[in-house]
């Protein structure tokens, strides 16, 4: 996984294809929402970062896109435990899901078994 721009943007490799996302800090006011939905700015910024630096002069087609809610916190920290008996919560990544998201999802995977 490769992080730029203070770790704002996110880029890797998948097979034959890049998956890149990120770039929150180029609208801050729209991406403060509960609400999911694309927002033009963000998706021109990604294509941007495409075009001009991660794979210049390279045609290329959008095959997905989505939007996520940002789970942010007082602090930085991850929140990792029982919600109730049933439910285990790994949430507030911070903007670091996509970093922190397999670490995160083995320890939590971790607890449940411990249950088990």
């Amino acid at each position: 996984v490769f992080h730029y721009d203070k770790g704002y943007y996110y880029f890797r490799n998948i097979g034959e294809r890049i998956l890149i996302g990120g770039a929150r800090n180029a609208d801050f006011d729209k991406e403060q929402t509960d609400s999911f939905g694309i927002t033009d700015t963000i998706q021109n910024k990604l294509e941007s970062l495409l075009k001009e630096t991660i794979i210049p002069g390279i045609p290329f087609t959008v095959d997905q896109r989505w939007s996520g809610i940002m789970g942010l916190g007082k602090n930085k920290n991850p929140i990792m435990k029982w919600y109730n008996e049933n439910i285990y919560c790994a949430v507030r990544l911070g903007g670091m899901g996509i970093a922190m998201g397999s670490l995160i999802g083995k320890e939590s995977a971790g607890q449940i078994i411990k249950k088990l």
